[in-house]
């Protein structure tokens, strides 16, 4: 059956003539390219802008139907919610059933309010279209004096053999959405100022992990990260802390934490004996199934890591907490570190590196002021700790002040040279 596209996509020329009825003859030489080349060409454009191609002449009428890419991202162009709505419709309606989607981006920041069914029709579309990488971006229905939520996606898991990367931005998501077990090339997951209520956030196949700006929402107990095959993980801005799960291929990691929303309690986390017997909830929440205290919570799921760059405030508890029975960073050569492993007079800072035998770069960045008083440590863990490998250390300082001197005075009786202390202002 002919569908003629002239009658189909709203704003386009019912009839009108060719370019070359209206221009008189010429030498096309675009349109005699190869009909691959021009696929390519238009998956550059805006779809409302590839679509209206088909006005040109016969040649182009169907030339946008199996283009690779599709952007969606100029919402001035639809005069509402509903002609967006009708216009994916009939995108998808009139696409060549057999072309193969490498990308699609849709880019809706700037509409006050979105249908979730509709959002959650189009992915699926997208996903029916084999699409390889999939970016969306909406940032409607903002939290505001009414408490209207995010678009909330549908709680149910993504099913599709070809997806390599995801970007989510400014959405809501639930567990079933978060299970990603039937993605199985999933790759890269980039999730950025979502809401996310889950307690686990499950990938086996994803290589490389970004978590930035999201809100954890959880009941009874905090969410996990379950990514066996993570190379590179990034994980800044989230309001609460995460279980990390064994990340065996790991190489690096970026992690920057608040303190604010952390979960501790000061009977458990002040040492003290009978901790095990609080009844303040700490150890169903984080030592559950079947573990004991000895759990480290989060920095045992970074064990692996080569380059490691940890940024947190120094009234945090929990890497102090996982310090005490998280395994060595046997792999790790490069890593980086606020001033919050300087409180406790240095201690955390030399718990830390008897537990890198092989780091030769370590980077410490201190803030503009003290939040603490610092002194030199003088324990038998100084004494023992010998930090030959290292190669070279970079303090970076507003101002070099008496931190300054007391670290350069402990690593240096650590067996590191002056020369190999490389103080930079910030």
């Amino acid at each position: 059956m002919h569908i003629d596209t002239h009658y189909l996509f709203d704003g386009m020329p019912r009839r009108g003539k060719t370019a070359k009825e209206s221009t008189g003859s010429f030498e096309d030489r675009l349109s005699a390219l190869p009909d691959d080349l021009l696929h390519h060409t238009l998956g550059f454009l805006e779809a409302r802008e590839a679509v209206r191609t088909c006005v040109l002449s016969r040649r182009w009428r169907h030339l946008w139907r199996p283009i690779p890419r599709l952007r969606i991202t100029n919402i001035d162009a639809f005069r509402s919610v509903e002609k967006l709505n009708e216009f994916v419709c009939k995108l998808f309606m009139l696409r060549d059933a057999g072309s193969v989607l490498d990308e699609c981006e849709l880019d809706l920041r700037g509409f006050l309010q979105l249908d979730d069914l509709w959002v959650h029709l189009w992915i699926r579309r997208v996903l029916a279209c084999r699409a390889r990488v999939l970016r969306l971006d909406i940032y409607t229905n903002l939290p505001t004096s009414s408490e209207e939520p995010l678009v909330q996606l549908a709680n149910l898991p993504l099913l599709s053999h070809h997806l390599v990367r995801l970007e989510l931005h400014g959405v809501f998501l639930k567990e079933g959405f978060l299970d990603f077990s039937s993605c199985p090339v999933l790759e890269d997951l980039k999730i950025a100022d979502c809401v996310l209520h889950t307690v686990k956030i499950l990938s086996q196949s994803s290589k490389h992990m970004s978590i930035m700006g999201c809100q954890f929402l959880w009941d009874m107990r905090p969410p996990r990260i379950s990514a066996p095959s993570l190379v590179s993980l990034q994980l800044h801005g989230s309001n609460m802390i995460p279980v990390l799960e064994s990340m065996p291929f790991l190489e690096t990691a970026s992690v920057n934490l608040c303190q604010k929303y952390e979960e501790f309690c000061d009977f458990c986390d002040g040492g003290s004996l009978e901790a095990e017997k609080c009844d303040c909830g700490m150890s169903e929440l984080y030592w559950d199934n079947g573990r004991k205290r000895g759990f480290s919570v989060f920095l045992e799921g970074l064990s692996s890591a080569t380059c490691l760059e940890l940024i947190a405030s120094p009234e945090m508890i929990i890497f102090t907490r996982d310090l005490q029975c998280c395994p060595p960073f046997s792999k790790l050569r490069s890593l980086f570190l606020n001033d919050w492993c300087l409180v406790f007079d240095l201690q955390i800072l030399l718990f830390f590196l008897h537990h890198t035998p092989v780091l030769e770069k370590l980077t410490l960045q201190l803030c503009k002021e003290p939040r603490s008083t610092m002194k030199i440590g003088g324990s038998s863990m100084e004494q023992s700790l010998k930090l030959k490998q290292l190669k070279i250390v970079v303090v970076k300082c507003q101002m070099i002040d008496d931190r300054v001197y007391n670290i350069t005075k402990i690593l240096s009786s650590c067996s590191i040279s002056l020369a190999k202390i490389n103080i930079q202002k910030l």
